[in-house]
């Protein structure tokens, strides 16, 4: 809480400094919400990788990914929504506004110079709104079938990919590498 916080001040991003119990009430409903988004599409993506490989993985990404953030994203009370966003990334719709651009880069910056970076990030917006960060990093060379580069990706599944998103930005990665962030955004 105290490193959100602290995180929070280091920013320089126009955050506003919260009450803690503010800011810990905010981290809690936006890290709930990015754990049930997060663990709905990694147990579709575990279920297809071990049915099919990393095509049939690549053909439930790119066809079914969306639809079922949007059913999630349902699930939540009004005023709440998760997303997935990157400075790199495949969909369209995954492109950061301008504030969460800043974020990442932010984040990212902070992660090359070795400095640790919190697993919750929250920033308040304006009176009324609120954006929870988690930070998302390649962990598992798993992920690298798909957004590795050319020596590590799939070719098979990476057709399927490239037909879907011929603007993909989403590779090239190593694992370890910072790759995006889920965002909760929060309206009170």
């Amino acid at each position: 809480m105290k490193r959100t916080i602290l995180a929070m001040m280091l920013l320089g991003l126009g955050a506003t400094l919260l009450s803690a119990a503010t800011n810990q009430e905010i981290m809690l409903e936006g890290k709930a919400a990015i754990m049930t988004m997060g663990k709905t599409l990694k147990s579709h993506m575990k279920q297809n990788m071990k049915a099919g490989g990393p095509v049939q993985a690549a053909q439930f990404c790119s066809q079914k990914a969306v639809k079922i953030e949007k059913d999630v994203n349902k699930t939540y009370k009004t005023g709440l929504h998760v997303k997935r966003i990157s400075l790199k990334y495949r969909n369209p719709d995954n492109k950061p506004t301008a504030d969460e651009a800043k974020m990442l880069e932010w984040i990212q910056k902070e992660y090359k110079a070795g400095k640790k970076i919190p697993p919750m990030i929250v920033k308040q917006v304006s009176k009324n709104e609120y954006k929870v960060y988690k930070p998302i990093f390649i962990d598992k060379n798993v992920c690298l079938t798909c957004h590795g580069d050319i020596q590590t990706r799939s070719k098979p599944a990476y057709k399927i990919i490239k037909e879907k998103y011929p603007n993909d930005k989403a590779v090239d990665y190593k694992k370890g590498d910072f790759r995006g962030a889920f965002v909760a955004e929060i309206i009170k």
